[in-house]
């Protein structure tokens, strides 16, 4: 691509990504993939217009980039190549594992240099659709996903209805731009910045006790959905009304508790916490990458009571979204960015923003995500679609690339009900491992 006069600058974020993908060698590491199950009749054609209308939509999606002197541009593309690939499945004897099969082969093939998205659609039964698509994170982050999603439903729905289709709300490349860069020239960034020098997570805290192993070709597909009880969900929400915080702040707190078991730093537990980053209404209309994260540092202290400590994740996760937009990693990591490899080796909890689509016509649909980009050391995520919470990981930092995600399920499910049991119970009563794993840990720390 040659350079040109609507060509614009990366944001930072789009850099960090940039420079990582460039010296770890891999064009497939950042790439994001999710399944869209369509349980319903859908017309193929109507939907490969509707993609094409969303993609035309969303600038910032269809994107190409280009080096000029050493400073790397964006440009978007004003004919973007889209092809909706389709592949009938009803006749296999596994119809949606094979697609699931199809697709991890997709999410290993480089979309890089562009474009950098696809879309394929999946039939598994007469009235049952996997629509997949894979995008690079350089240009869309989870937010972004469930934008897009979002937008195609709404555009079949209005064409197959024969309906007028609803306006789009997108902001512009040029939009995303200016609100990356209006921030860096601003005296919030100024204050932002003096905050996380102030608070950043102590260099010794969180250090893992087993030996880490190199990241495999898989370590970043993320595994299967498990849902979590519906009744232990149902016993948070009661201890966060009594308690007065949030939802994510307790599983927070649970996985803190969890880690702080695994780790030799004490009392001390960092945690990395992805954020959207998008604070205003125009931010949350870019279907684009404006996603970061935060350090989280806590003090989980034996004599501290339950609601103590999750009174205290609340208060610091308050203070992170407050100040997140800052860029953490050029703070922490001044040889590079994260996801180099440099960077510290921390458990990541991040919660997904509600996967709940509208329906496609009359089909329901829904989001279910294989890979959520790179992943740092190791990722538990937790996703919301309507009433129902699902746990899904990625990573192969130990010792939690060691468990089924099943089992890790269970074990957050178990500590969440030992938490909320008793609100004034010290945190050294309550019980994260057994007695078998307890002693393990005791030898090799």
């Amino acid at each position: 691509m040659e350079l040109h006069e609507h060509a614009l600058p990366l944001t930072r974020g789009q850099v960090d990504i940039w420079l990582s993908q460039e010296t770890a060698g891999s064009r497939t590491d950042w790439q994001v993939g999710w399944f869209v199950p369509i349980r319903g009749l859908v017309d193929p054609d109507v939907l490969d217009r509707g993609i094409r209308q969303v993609v035309v939509e969303a600038e910032a999606l269809r994107v190409n980039f280009c080096e000029v002197d050493g400073q790397v541009f964006q440009k978007a593309i004003d004919d973007p190549s889209l092809e909706l690939a389709r592949h009938d499945l009803r006749h296999s004897q596994n119809p949606v594992h094979d697609a699931y099969r199809l697709a991890l082969a997709i999410q290993r093939t480089p979309l890089w240099p562009g474009p950098l998205y696809k879309f394929v659609l999946y039939q598994t039964r007469s009235d049952e659709f996997h629509l997949f698509i894979c995008s690079h994170h350089i240009v869309l982050d989870g937010f972004g996903t469930v934008l897009i999603t979002k937008r195609i439903a709404e555009v079949y729905s209005a064409l197959i209805s024969g309906k007028p289709v609803p306006a789009a709300a997108f902001g512009s490349l040029r939009d995303l731009v200016d609100y990356e860069s209006d921030y860096e020239e601003s005296g919030e960034y100024l204050e932002d910045r003096a905050y996380w020098c102030e608070n950043l997570p102590a260099e010794n805290a969180s250090g893992y006790q087993l030996p880490q192993v190199a990241n495999r070709p898989d370590s970043y597909v993320a595994s299967t959905p498990i849902q979590f009880d519906p009744a232990v969900v149902n016993r948070v929400d009661e201890f966060c009304e009594v308690v007065g915080v949030r939802r994510a702040s307790v599983i927070t707190a649970a996985c803190a508790l969890l880690v702080r078991e695994w780790c030799a730093g004490g009392s001390e537990v960092a945690l990395d916490f992805p954020v959207s980053r998008r604070v205003g209404a125009q931010s949350k209309t870019f279907p684009a990458m404006v996603s970061g994260f935060v350090s989280l540092s806590l003090r989980a202290l034996p004599s501290s009571t339950v609601a103590a400590f999750c009174e205290h994740v609340e208060t610091q996760i308050g203070d992170a979204l407050r100040h997140q937009r800052f860029p953490v990693h050029v703070l922490e990591n001044n040889s590079g960015p994260r996801g180099t490899g440099q960077g510290a080796a921390r458990v990541a909890v991040n919660f997904i923003p509600s996967v709940t689509v509208p329906p496609f016509g009359n089909a329901p649909a829904s989001i279910v995500y294989t890979s959520f980009g790179r992943v740092n050391h190791f990722g538990l995520y937790f996703v919301k679609d309507g009433d129902q919470l699902f746990l899904v990981t990625a990573g192969a930092g130990r010792p939690f690339s060691d468990f089924d995600v099943s089992d890790l399920a269970q074990r957050l499910q178990r500590l969440l009900l030992a938490m909320v049991e008793d609100p004034q119970a010290w945190l050294s009563s309550v019980e994260v491992v057994d007695e078998v794993e307890g002693a393990r840990l005791d030898v090799l720390g």
